[in-house]
């Protein structure tokens, strides 16, 4: 027996597809997230599907990462070999139809990090060398331990410090040489007493506005940003992984300064009463040469007491009267070269034992 539809119900059919009363089947709408987006290379990424799946569960994924690889997984986790800036995309597909979603630009991968303690060479003015220090980022100790000897009271508390970001330090203090290759003009040193003519030896009689008017110049010439480095970090590039007095060790009895650092034994005691040619002692194990003794090295931020409690990045505060030195000078007994040892002075203070290296 057949059955004939009626005129009334093509005519309901006809009113349903015409107006929205009836459900209709709806695309997937394709988003997606990551758990970094910027970084140095190999930089690994974790991507996460927030796709909201419509009238039908999402059954099939397509990821373009912008570097030629792709993924089928709804999570996929993906590595960025080389550095470049990559456009990622997603697409969802379900029963109801497909959607993309395409973000620009979503991913930027840096150069990759150097290996704690490589060097790099930047080329001054007349083919003078200066020579930087790759210092990873990390957490330390700042500040003396309870009962260290020679040590005074503004070096406690000792807390944590945590430097998120790596930075390159100079290997050597600034010498007279690269000080002449990059800034005009009289040296602060001529006609000075306590220097040396070695042109490796350090730049001394410098204020601490001598030392910031010698970054902006380098940053200049460079077109890099030159700076002097925060006083947590010069302890950071000081102690390379070490919690002792000395990147050497404590050293109670004096017995192995005199290889490591220039101090008063081996230069005022001895008759020679000035800064000595760079790079002839040990090194700590970042590579560093004379964070102990030579010269008195400016920091960058204003002084300010130690609190307890763990701190990241410290700059130190906004405004001050005083500016930090660290790491002793070559007139200095070895309580003053310690690691943890600080001292200041007015931004426009200098003497015979006044330098600094330079960071960025």
């Amino acid at each position: 027996m057949k059955h004939r539809a009626r005129a009334g119900g093509v005519a309901l059919l006809l009113v349903c597809a015409l107006f929205s009363g009836c459900p209709r089947k709806k695309a997937p709408d394709a988003d997606f997230s990551a758990d970094k987006t910027t970084g140095p290379a190999p930089l690994a990424v974790q991507f996460t599907d927030l796709t909201a799946p419509g009238s039908s569960p999402v059954t099939e994924w397509r990821w373009l990462f912008g570097d030629g690889a792709e993924s089928a997984e709804q999570n996929p986790a993906h590595t960025y070999g080389a550095e470049g800036v990559y456009t990622v995309s997603l697409e969802a597909t379900s029963a109801a139809g497909a959607n993309k979603e395409t973000k620009t630009g979503y991913i930027t991968v840096t150069e990759p990090e150097p290996e704690p303690g490589q060097v790099e060479t930047v080329m001054l003015p007349g083919d003078v060398p200066l020579l930087m220090v790759w210092v990873p980022a990390g957490i330390f100790q700042m500040g003396a331990v309870s009962g260290e000897q020679g040590a005074q009271s503004d070096e406690s508390p000792r807390h944590e410090v945590t430097l998120t970001k790596g930075f390159w330090i100079g290997k050597y203090e600034i010498t007279k040489a690269q000080w002449a290759a990059v800034m005009d003009g009289a040296a602060p040193w001529e006609g000075r007493g306590n220097i040396s003519d070695d042109p490796d030896s350090p730049a001394v009689w410098l204020t601490w506005e001598d030392c910031a008017a010698f970054t902006a110049r380098l940053s200049v010439l460079t077109g890099k940003a030159y700076r002097l480095p925060a006083e947590a970090e010069w302890e950071r590039a000081g102690r390379a992984e070490t919690n002792s007095r000395f990147y050497w060790g404590d050293d109670l009895d004096r017995l192995f300064i005199g290889e490591n650092a220039w101090w008063i034994e081996n230069t005022w005691s001895a008759g020679e009463r000035y800064a000595h040619t760079v790079g002839l002692k040990i090194p700590n194990t970042f590579g560093l040469h004379d964070m102990a003794g030579n010269v008195w090295e400016w920091c960058q931020n204003w002084y300010y007491p130690y609190t307890v409690d763990p701190v990241t990045d410290p700059r130190g505060p906004a405004t001050g009267d005083s500016r930090v030195m660290r790491g002793g000078g070559w007139f200095n007994n070895e309580a003053e070269c310690r690691l943890a040892n600080r001292t200041y002075k007015i931004p426009q203070y200098a003497n015979y034992g006044t330098g600094f290296r330079v960071a960025r």
